[in-house]
């Protein structure tokens, strides 16, 4: 697997699960983006299914179902390449938003990994689920919108125990603040928060481009909205075997 990122880079991410990566996106695809994701959650707000909380919040699940737009981030490089030179060869590709509304104090994402599921004790042969994520950020994200805050090597301590809905400072926390198209790559067993929006917050939507090894299986549920007519399914018709694969379409 070749790769843009450095030794010295994925050794960063192994030891502390996340890597800051400044302009992955180009900042006019970022708008593009951003008023797609806008488009969406106008459209599903209220909607059966719909996980929103009005006036403050709304995560969109399915993009590569909604909306043609976001399809280029199925071959998304350096991204793709990062992700395979970490999790192997064979991934598939999952594609998320989140969108603040503006002009909302108090809105954040308490402490909380998107995999928690490590045992502890640790079984001897114990596989980890690995995922990784792109959280890509379409937004400027300054103090009024809320630093994101992560805590370095949690993705490898099992014993840390976070209370549901906990906002607490941690001690050993990093805080970061973005420009339209700025990412950061972390660990999907890391733990993270956001520090709570100002009144005078803008708009505050990022993606959540995730990459799961092939041999990772979903339930098959899927909550949020339904796309009416997913989409993916006319991308993988007639696609080479890589598009495939990236669609979850890998099977043994």
């Amino acid at each position: 697997m070749e790769t843009t990122a450095t030794k010295a880079e994925i050794q960063r991410f192994v030891d502390e699960g996340y890597l800051p990566c400044r302009g992955l996106l180009d900042p006019r695809v970022a708008a593009t983006m951003a008023e797609a994701v806008l488009s969406i959650a106008t459209a599903e707000a209220g909607q059966p299914g719909s996980e929103q909380v009005p006036g403050k919040t709304i995560y969109i699940r399915a993009l590569l179902d909604k909306d043609p737009v976001f399809h280029r981030l199925l071959r998304f490089e350096p991204a793709l390449s990062m992700a395979r030179t970490l999790l192997g060869p064979q991934v598939w590709v999952d594609l998320e938003a989140r969108m603040n509304y503006a002009g909302q104090a108090g809105v954040a994402v308490p402490w909380h990994g998107h995999v928690p599921v490590i045992p502890d004790p640790l079984p001897p042969l114990f596989c980890y689920p690995h995922q990784v994520q792109f959280l890509i950020y379409l937004d400027r994200v300054t103090e009024r919108e809320g630093a994101l805050c992560l805590l370095p090597g949690s993705h490898t301590r099992p014993d840390i125990r976070i209370p549901f809905g906990d906002t607490a400072p941690k001690e050993g926390q990093v805080e970061l603040l973005f420009e339209p198209g700025d990412a950061v790559l972390i660990h999907a067993n890391m733990w993270h928060q956001t520090i709570p929006s100002r009144d005078d917050a803008g708009p505050r939507r990022l993606l959540l481009l995730g990459y799961v090894p092939s041999w990772v299986r979903s339930d098959g549920f899927q909550p949020g909205v339904r796309p009416q007519r997913p989409l993916s399914r006319d991308l993988a018709a007639g696609a080479d075997e890589e598009t495939r694969e990236l669609l979850g379409g890998l099977t043994w």
